[in-house]
């Protein structure tokens, strides 16, 4: 059975997550605003380390996982392998690891239409044998709960050595079956560091490596400087106001009980 991610449209359609084109950054950012969706009101800001698609991977990985399980744990072995890794070995669970310090040292602040959010992109602890146990922050549920897409895991998986694909993979699948977009508005949208003439040609592969591995996209074509996408109906979590008020009150309990659950683990008994 497939591990299927929740993917908030804030990430998909943002540059919060950006294809690595050059070498990324060194130091921890202050707080500062993301490019993001206008068509779709998106406002975002972020502070701490430069991301990746690769911690957007691992992200996605962690909570998928992590929402599976009754003790809100994920064996890093699993992790690697919902990653499309080949190897599991200690190497790559300590890279996976250091994907996992940077996004709980990342706080961001999202505004949509239906979310507000502040906090940290993961919480997180180390357990013995190879596992961490999340601790969800406050609103994280909600976040993914509403404002959201159902995505499986392996769609990621087969394009991991492409991020301009998985980013794309993402951001097509939150539309509707046909989208235009300008190139130069996509170049800036994905946080591409390619020139505009550099970009095109990137572009082109990266559309057919994902057509060649997401069944939603069916077809696309580039014409006088705009991308017109093409594709099948994607699963979008959008509640209604009375679903979306009952959810809320769930999930703000579940994250009372996580709360008092880790002040009674701090208490020595």
């Amino acid at each position: 059975m497939s591990l299927i991610a929740r993917v908030p449209f804030a990430f998909a359609r943002s540059a919060l997550f950006t294809p690595q084109f050059s070498r990324p950054c060194t130091v921890a950012q202050p707080m500062h605003a993301i490019t993001a969706a206008t068509d779709y009101r998106i406002t975002l800001r972020q502070s701490g380390p430069c991301l990746t698609q690769a911690h957007a991977s691992a992200w996605q990985v962690a909570t998928t996982l992590a929402a599976k399980s009754s003790r809100d744990e994920v064996r890093l072995i699993d992790a690697l392998r919902a990653l499309g890794l080949a190897s599991v070995q200690t190497a790559a669970k300590r890279r996976l690891l250091a994907l996992f310090d940077d996004l709980a040292a990342s706080r961001v602040e999202i505004d949509t239409r239906r979310q507000d959010y502040r906090g940290p992109l993961l919480a997180f602890r180390k357990l013995p044998r190879g596992r961490v146990s999340l601790n969800w922050p406050p609103g994280m549920r909600e976040l993914l709960e509403d404002e959201a897409v159902y995505l499986p895991l392996y769609g990621r998986a087969t394009l991991g050595a492409y991020p301009l694909a998985t980013w794309l993979h993402d951001y097509i699948a939150t539309h509707r079956r046909a989208y235009e977009i300008e190139l130069e508005t996509l170049r800036e949208l994905c946080g591409s560091s390619l020139t505009a003439h550099h970009f095109k040609p990137r572009l082109r592969r990266a559309l057919d490596q994902v057509q060649a591995s997401a069944s939603f996209f069916t077809r696309y074509e580039i014409a006088h400087g705009v991308l017109t996408l093409h594709k099948e109906p994607t699963r979008v979590l959008l509640l209604d106001p009375k679903a979306k008020a009952s959810k809320s009150a769930q999930t703000r309990h579940l994250d009372a009980i996580q709360r008092a659950a880790a002040q009674r683990a701090r208490v020595a008994l």
